[in-house]
């Protein structure tokens, strides 16, 4: 179970939800579902639209429909365009505003440098479980992000980057990850969960008659925010079902008819306000394949898989999704649930795949290639541009580009180095070894394991319980970074972003190694375990400190995330807040050096 509880005083929560952050299976134990009385099945989906006539009922089939007139990605009208026109493939990244909004300026940025690196595409992600980072004004008491954003600096945004040629895609989560709804007082009775019960994700009710008038008038308001012809809608990790109205639905009808049901009235009511809609594939395609025969064809499925190096597989996917009449965007990621402030060389591999499979062949049912990239509490913000240009490459010049230069001609034009073997080091060890939270493989041996640093006693006592530290590879990879620091002429606070990220992982593991090194000294002296304890708050201190300095330049300094556990994310999604943690414990335990003492000469080693 995870636990989601208040660590700092009084709760800082949006003021339009007051209520406590709780782990998500209490949250789910406890909300009440409302049971409404409309008819059900198809005859739901007609109620609803005779409630609202702003609705177009679904097909009764999966046929395409006629579609206004604009497929052009940077959302010119395609009736301006010769009838053979050849429309340019996605090549883009993913921000994830859905988990944290960051600062206008820093989406300004990426979008400048989408632009410089040539790719044309934006994903801007606007809400998730933990809020809604737009301040939505046709549906009031949603669970909103501290720092959400009003609808005109959205807009300006995104006008930004068709300027530069970008196009920003918006995606309003529509199923799953639908917290931003269903948390609030307002709407809770449209949860839906697990016919099993609670689980670590949820949804909203897909046959209540409440649910698609409320996406038809937030999908209306993105629409007159958002310039671009798609509409992404999300709809992936859905548990749903559970419900009292599922339960009815489901006694007539099969799960992959509802859902079908489901993505076609969200697609009706895109194709009213002049959208494509997008959705994720993981259900549609791999989990419930049933349902993709069932959707309207011009519904485009974003095909994820972030472990996934084979290339061949890929374009097997495709062939399914076109198979059934329908076009794909693959989805590959850099920073995502197996990682904390750097990914491994996997990553590079997965890029590798989808640019392949996506856009090696000229098929027409590839729209192109989005880099994914999740959760930015778990990495320092300017630390990872190596991995958006290394994507950059491969998907404008092929994957054998991407792997011969990527990384030195990051190096010469945005740091204005000289390429060197120091730096070719730099950049091998930090995806070589990079922590993960599942085993892996690599060049120099076992795969480090990502935890967060020990924050409590009972932590600390865990840390013990490890045989013997391991080698630390960061330390080398500290000293290569200070040497090459000199020669870096351009965009110097992002290298020293990385330089960050790497000193947070040479510490996590050195505060590791060193109680453990103490702790088997036998017998212990209390003088060495009282200087290391100050030692290790000292240290703790200064990162953290960093680590927040570092986040108020491209952050809000007054995000929740900062203080506190944030609803769905676990400790290795929070970076400087879990080192926060970790530099108050260190200070109460070098307050009390007899408790530290204690907690090493009880240490029995596994």
């Amino acid at each position: 179970m995870r636990h989601y509880s208040r660590i700092h005083g009084p709760s800082q929560q949006s003021q339009n939800l007051k209520t406590e952050t709780r782990n998500r299976r209490e949250f789910l134990l406890g909300a009440g579902v409302t049971i409404g009385s409309a008819a059900l099945g198809s005859r739901l989906f007609a109620a609803t639209c005779a409630i609202s006539p702003g609705l177009i009922a679904p097909h009764s089939d999966s046929e395409p429909v006629d579609f206004p007139a604009a497929a052009l990605h940077l959302g010119a009208d395609r009736s301006a365009q010769p009838e053979d026109a050849v429309l340019p493939k996605m090549r883009g990244l993913m921000v994830d505003a859905g988990r944290l909004p960051e600062t206008l300026d820093y989406y300004r940025r990426v979008i400048d440098y989408c632009a410089e690196w040539k790719l044309n595409t934006l994903h801007f992600r606007l809400a998730d479980d933990q809020g809604s980072a737009l301040r939505f004004t046709s549906v009031p008491h949603l669970v909103l992000h501290k720092n959400a954003f009003a609808p005109e600096q959205l807009k300006a945004l995104a006008e930004h980057a068709q300027t530069r040629g970008v196009d920003l895609i918006p995606e309003l989560e529509s199923f799953g990850h639908t917290g931003y709804i269903t948390r609030s007082p307002a709407y809770s009775h449209l949860l839906d969960s697990q016919t099993q019960g609670p689980s670590e994700f949820t949804g909203v009710i897909p046959v209540h008659p409440e649910t698609l008038l409320l996406f038809n008038k937030l999908y209306r308001e993105v629409a007159a925010i958002f310039p671009s012809i798609y509409l992404h809608g999300g709809c992936d990790e859905v548990n749903w079902g559970g419900s009292e109205l599922s339960r009815q639905a489901l006694k007539t009808k099969s799960r992959a008819e509802i859902w079908a049901e489901y993505l076609n009235s969200l697609h009706q009511i895109c194709v009213g306000l002049g959208k494509q809609l997008i959705v994720w594939g993981d259900f549609v395609v791999h989990k419930e394949p049933e349902i993709l025969p069932q959707v309207n064809k011009n519904i485009i499925i974003m095909d994820w898989d972030y472990q996934e190096h084979d290339s061949a597989r890929v374009r097997e996917t495709i062939r399914k999704v076109a198979s059934h009449g329908l076009r794909a965007i693959g989805a590959p990621a850099l920073v995502n649930y197996r990682w904390g402030p750097r990914v491994g060389t996997e990553q590079l591999r997965n890029i590798e795949a989808f640019a392949d499979a996506y856009l090696g062949e000229e098929d027409p049912n590839s729209l192109g290639v989005i880099l994914t990239n999740w959760i930015p509490c778990r990495y320092v913000q300017n630390s990872i541009w190596d991995g958006f240009f290394y994507a950059a490459v491969a998907f404008n010049e092929g994957t054998a580009a991407a792997r011969s230069s990527a990384f030195r001609r990051f190096v010469e034009n945005h740091y204005g180095a000289m390429w060197s073997d120091l730096w070719s080091e730099a950049f091998q060890t930090i995806y070589d070894v990079a922590p993960s939270i599942q085993k892996r493989s690599t060049v120099s041996g076992p795969g480090l394991q990502l935890r967060a640093p020990w924050s409590s006693d009972a932590q600390l006592a865990a840390v013990l319980q490890i045989a013997s530290p391991i080698q630390n590879p960061f330390t080398r990879l500290r000293s290569l970074l200070g040497q090459l620091e000199p020669a870096v002429h351009k965009n110097l606070s992002d290298f020293q972003a990385f330089a960050l990220s790497v000193e947070a992982l040479q510490r996590l593991f050195w505060r590791e190694s060193v109680v453990i090194d103490e702790a088997a000294k036998k017998p212990l002296d209390r003088k060495s375990t009282d200087q290391l304890i100050a030692s290790i708050r000292d240290s703790d201190r200064a990162l953290a400190r960093a680590l927040s300095k570092d986040w108020d330049k491209g952050r809000f300094p007054d995000s929740l995330a900062k203080s506190e556990l944030v609803f769905g994310l676990q400790p290795k999604d929070q970076l400087l807040f879990e080192w926060m943690r970790a530099a108050d414990s260190s200070a109460l335990l070098a307050g009390n050096p007899e408790r530290f003492h204690q907690l090493l000469a009880a240490a029995k080693p596994a």
